[in-house]
């Protein structure tokens, strides 16, 4: 629990910026987050990014590509589903990406 939150919020009463320090708080060492430099840092970023709409994708851009680049090597015109599977990914992500990149 934070400092700018009270014991009755729940996580999903926390916003964004509460939540990536409470995981920022649990994966710091102990002496980092003794510095008090957290609470300055959630006040700066709330600063920062007041009123914008991000999105955070849930795949690196890096990764983005080399995914695609695996679809498009393994698709032999039936295997959708098995692509899907072994890459972790939605079937519909697959036709997707044949649709948009595959030549």
């Amino acid at each position: 629990m934070t400092p700018d939150t009270t014991p009755s919020e729940t996580a999903t009463d926390m916003d964004l910026v509460d939540r990536i320090f409470d995981y920022l708080e649990g994966q710091l060492p102990r002496d980092l987050q003794a510095a008090g430099q957290l609470g300055q840092l959630r006040t700066q970023m709330r600063a920062e990014f007041a009123g914008a709409r991000s999105y955070i994708p849930s795949v690196a851009r890096h990764q983005r590509g080399q995914r695609i680049e695996a679809v498009l090597r393994l698709y032999n015109g039936r295997n959708a589903m098995q692509i899907a599977q072994q890459l972790q990914m939605s079937r519909a992500s697959v036709y997707r990406i044949i649709k948009q990149y595959s030549p």
